[in-house]
């Protein structure tokens, strides 16, 4: 793996989506999915006003306490672009079949995106040279016990 941020994560994605290449996307799936319409929004459900309990963790801290991880792949097909440049959702492809989400596909919005991603694998010709000099260091091999270890099940 090469641990980045999302946003450098999300631009190697939009260049390969522009592309017509597909990427594997991992996440935790189950979290505020609307699954009736197949929306993935931080915003959909209002766990605080319901439970009157703030949900504040960051994403480093659900992590750490195993809050959140990796429990899904699926394949990351399709961007919205906004006239400035900037993103607002992305599109995926589920395995669940078509009774699923909106036939069988996921929208999540770009903060969804930021939150719940965990994976994503990109062919190197979209990663630049900068980044792909990681590949060059001695792999850090993590303990079992270690949360990022644990995405592997």
């Amino acid at each position: 793996y090469i641990n980045l941020p999302a946003n450098k994560l999300k631009e190697f994605a939009k260049t390969s989506i522009l592309n017509n290449e597909a990427l594997y996307f991992s996440c935790d799936v189950i979290k505020q999915l609307d699954s009736k319409n197949g929306i993935l929004d931080v915003n959909n459900f209002d766990y605080e006003s319901l439970f009157g309990v703030g949900f504040d963790m960051d994403k480093k801290a659900r992590i750490q306490t195993f809050e959140s991880s990796s429990t899904h792949g699926m394949a990351l097909i399709g961007v919205n672009i906004l006239p400035d440049g900037t993103i607002d959702k992305w599109k995926l492809e589920n395995s669940w079949g078509a009774e699923k989400g909106n036939n069988g596909f996921l929208t999540m919005t770009d903060e969804w995106f930021s939150e719940y991603m965990f994976r994503l694998v990109v062919n190197k010709k979209y990663i630049d040279a900068e980044t792909l000099k990681i590949l060059d260091q001695t792999p850090v091999i993590l303990p079992a016990w270690d949360p990022v270890a644990s995405f592997e099940q």
